[in-house]
């Protein structure tokens, strides 16, 4: 979080009243600052999870610690707890220097079943470079029964998690994503894996997708994409309309609550803004945020807009951003002011990994929303990665 100065804005406030009348963008940032909260849910959490346990509403995430959670409507902080999962965490040997365990690094659910995305690790040379091994899903319809997960890709013939190794760049880059659709209605919820898999002659292939249905993996067929055509990877889904549509796009976004279905639907393509207009029949670009859209969520009044580029080294392309809803749900043209201390809290420094509205059904000033970030420069604060959090009964963003 940015620190002011006060003994620094006492000693200019005189020369500041000399000239020049107005000063209150001085006092306007100074209210934004708030008291910092201590840092519970840390490290890089690519997505914040929506399960129905037990009858309640839930969210979850992979963080530090492991799994964990807390009630979707706990505005409370410090009260995410640490729930056990199948596998021993990753920790260092030093006495074999090896890496032993299972770094939890996602969370996914559907309707019924809570998914968690585990990976391994072999060291390798003489030098002692750790390399990925093998990925892992594990599936529990009771994941607060510690002997009730299942890892349900362990005599697959299909690598559901491909690698490719740079050689340049000495790095192993993921040729497969997991996403879901993270519906507040546990009805419509869905989470697939879209991986590379090769022919048979292994020179070629092609990205595959598959739903995770319960304790099984099944293949499915998509005959078109929403943002593109046919055959292109697929990032993303949302469900809308009665069916689950499919994106290229890496940010998608419904208005569905927690008792309506959704009537709007909002994708990003690059650091555009797009609707679908009913009365078109068609996609619509609504307006720019001149950074890319890595994430989005919706509130009754407004669009809560996530940025970031992973693949950039910029200090300054990310924060979060803005756009009015009409009733009707038409975003506007343009981004507007937080009425928050958002853009004070998340400043373009981190990158947005996720956003997501426990009470999508409210206006953004009584909503309780969540903001994963990051930063990939060298212009943030280790302590800032993690989870932030908006409370109404706070008033403001702060630190989970």
């Amino acid at each position: 979080m940015k620190k002011n100065n006060l003994f620094a804005v006492i000693i200019l406030l005189p020369f500041l009243m000399l000239f020049n009348s107005c000063f209150s963008p001085v006092f306007y940032e100074i209210r934004k600052d708030v008291r910092p909260e201590s840092a519970t849910v840390s490290g890089n959490i690519p997505q914040i999870t929506r399960y129905t346990l037990n009858g309640e509403e839930y969210i979850f995430a992979s963080a530090n610690g492991g799994l964990r959670y807390k009630k979707a409507d706990n505005q409370e902080h410090g009260t995410w707890a640490t729930m056990a999962v199948p596998f021993s965490l990753l920790n260092f040997n030093y006495d074999s220097t090896k890496m032993n365990g299972a770094q939890l690094i996602g969370v996914f659910a559907n309707s019924e079943t809570l998914y968690l995305i585990a990976a391994t690790f072999s060291t390798e040379g003489s030098e002692g470079t750790t390399n990925p091994s093998k990925l892992e899903i594990w599936a529990s319809n009771t994941p607060d029964v510690t002997d009730s997960w299942s890892q349900i890709n362990k005599d697959s013939s299909i690598d559901y998690f491909p690698f490719l190794y740079d050689s340049v760049n000495e790095v192993y880059k993921a040729n497969y994503n997991v996403f879901q659709t993270n519906t507040p209605k546990q009805t419509n919820r869905h989470a697939y894996i879209c991986c590379y898999i090769k022919n048979e002659d292994g020179t070629s292939g092609a990205y595959n997708c598959f739903e995770l249905s319960g304790t099984s993996i099944q293949p499915v067929s998509i005959s078109k994409l929403e943002d593109a055509e046919a055959g292109n990877r697929v990032y993303s889904a949302a469900y809308f309309k009665g069916e689950v549509r499919f994106f290229t796009s890496r940010a998608v976004v419904t208005d569905e609550t927690y008792s309506s279905d959704a009537k709007n639907i909002y994708y990003a393509d690059g650091d555009g803004l797009y609707y679908y207009s009913s009365a078109e029949s068609t996609y619509i670009k609504a307006c720019s945020t001149g950074t890319v859209i890595s994430t989005l969520a919706t509130t009754k009044d407004s669009i809560i807009i996530g940025l970031g580029n992973l693949l950039s080294l910029s200090t300054d392309a990310g924060g979060i951003k803005r756009v009015l809803r009409a009733e009707d749900g038409t975003p506007g043209s343009a981004t507007v002011s937080f009425e928050t201390n958002a853009d004070f809290q998340i400043s373009t420094a981190y990158n947005v990994l996720s956003l997501l509205n426990t009470t999508p059904e409210n206006e953004e000033k009584n909503s309780i929303l969540y903001a994963s970030i990051t930063f990939s420069g060298y212009d943030g604060i280790y302590d800032n990665i993690g989870i932030w959090s908006y409370y109404p009964t706070r008033g403001n963003w702060n630190r989970e």
